[in-house]
């Protein structure tokens, strides 16, 4: 299984996986043309892609999905209420309803429970794991990790910078209840609490006004030391991985 990460922020996030003869796109925050050059950097063709799986109706998840699904003529997966929520900004869209495991090819594709201000969900993929955009570690993120090899977990905000920075109290305390997002601290307490056999982390999904790369290296190593981890890029294409299947 390869894992692509395309974009990874609040300003937009899109991950391409690999497996089992299907290309998918998970979420696709960026416009066409963006991805597809990000896409062509790391030696992948847009023009491949199977289908795009929908995470949750947010703008820096949905943004390209329309074009890249129309211009590609490729179906759309998401949740009954999660495509309601966001069917105007999607247009005309052949979209596929799931509830419970689906698949793509033959790519075998698990939701799972996240607690975000809308509805939500992670993906897990054979031994492989995505988790962003969600406030608290639920039952099943806690569940599920225990036979996976690896994750891509948002790390979104450091906890000072959130608190000291320039949003309105309300908007602070959206993002660090427990259906906003998982900080610095809240991440690496789940990899250290729950990961330990992982054998790759990607930190993903990082604030560009509550974060920085180098906060979130500081807090995951305190936490876990020696653990190898990837913090996902906000601003290009992270890189393309080989993950276990």
């Amino acid at each position: 299984m390869e894992l692509s990460i395309i974009a990874s922020g609040s300003n937009g996030n899109c991950y391409l996986l690999q497996s089992a003869g299907a290309s998918v796109l998970f979420d696709a925050g960026k416009s066409f043309s963006e991805t597809a050059r990000r896409m062509a950097a790391l030696g992948k063709d847009i023009r491949q892609v199977d289908g795009i799986v929908l995470s949750h109706a947010h703008w820096d998840h949905y943004q390209g999905i329309g074009p890249i699904a129309r211009r590609l003529h490729i179906p759309v997966y998401a949740r009954k209420e999660v495509y309601a929520a966001c069917r105007r900004g999607l247009g005309s869209i052949d979209v596929r309803h799931f509830e419970d495991e689906f698949i793509i090819g033959g790519m075998e594709i698990t939701p799972v429970e996240t607690s975000h201000d809308v509805a939500s969900c992670g993906f897990v993929v054979g031994r492989f794991g995505i988790f962003t955009d969600t406030g608290c570690v639920t039952y099943r993120m806690r569940e599920v990790v225990r036979d996976l090899d690896a994750v891509l977990l948002e790390s979104n905000y450091d906890e000072t910078m959130l608190m000291a920075g320039p949003y309105p109290v309300s908007l602070k305390e959206r993002i660090a209840s427990d259906r906003g997002h998982l900080s610095n601290d809240d991440a690496g307490d789940f990899i250290r609490r729950y990961g330990d056999h992982l054998s790759q982390v990607f930190l993903a999904h990082l604030s560009e006004t509550n974060n920085s790369a180098d906060k979130v290296r500081e807090t995951f190593e305190c936490f876990n030391e020696d653990r190898p981890y990837v913090v996902c890029s906000r601003y290009r294409q992270t890189g393309t991985f080989r993950i276990k299947e």
